[in-house]
């Protein structure tokens, strides 16, 4: 199965990537006993980062119009 996924979608996930690989290196190199490479930190951070932007872009999702009732009549059956 392929998934298509837009530019701006691929765009918005390679920035969310960077953001948690960024904070995860910022707090591997944090002085501190507590502090060596928090994973969950920079999971959420990217996260996040991906889903403002998602709201802000809208993820590249083509709106499509509602279906109307007589569509689904004049399709074949098992399709």
């Amino acid at each position: 199965m392929t998934v298509h996924i837009t530019d701006v979608g691929a765009a918005i996930l390679v920035v969310a990537c960077v953001v948690g690989y960024l904070v995860y290196k910022h707090s591997k190199t944090t002085p501190g006993s507590t502090s060596k490479g928090d994973l969950v930190g920079a999971i959420t951070c990217g996260v996040a980062v991906l889903t403002a932007l998602v709201i802000l872009f809208g993820g590249g999702a083509d709106a499509q119009p509602p279906a109307t009732p007589g569509d689904a009549a004049s399709a074949p059956p098992g399709t």
